[in-house]
Parts: C-alpha cells; sequence; structure tokens
C-alpha cells in the first residue's frame, strides 16, 4: 500500500516538472540557455552581461 502511494506521489511530482519545463513562460530562458555555447566567449564578462 504505501509503495502505491509512493509510486503515485512520484508520478505527480514528474508530471508536474514535467509541466513546468515544457511550459510557455519557461520558453525563453531555455533558449537563452540553448544559445550559450553560440555566444562570444572573447568578450570581458563587464560587456556580455550588460
Amino acid at each position: 500500500m504505501i509503495s502505491g502511494i509512493f509510486t503515485a506521489i512520484l508520478l505527480l511530482a514528474f508530471l508536474g516538472l514535467w509541466a513546468w519545463a515544457w511550459s510557455r513562460r519557461r520558453q525563453h530562458d531555455f533558449n537563452e540557455a540553448a544559445n550559450l555555447p553560440l555566444e562570444d566567449s572573447s568578450a570581458p564578462m563587464q560587456e556580455r552581461d550588460a
């Protein structure tokens, strides 16, 4: 019985994280993260943060 409840809780947690990750509000953040390797890393940190 306890293992079934634990499994249901983990399933709900997984579905919640999946919905959060695929929400439209997160799309901008993930697009920025995807483009990080393509940015010019030779610029000083102060110029890149601006």
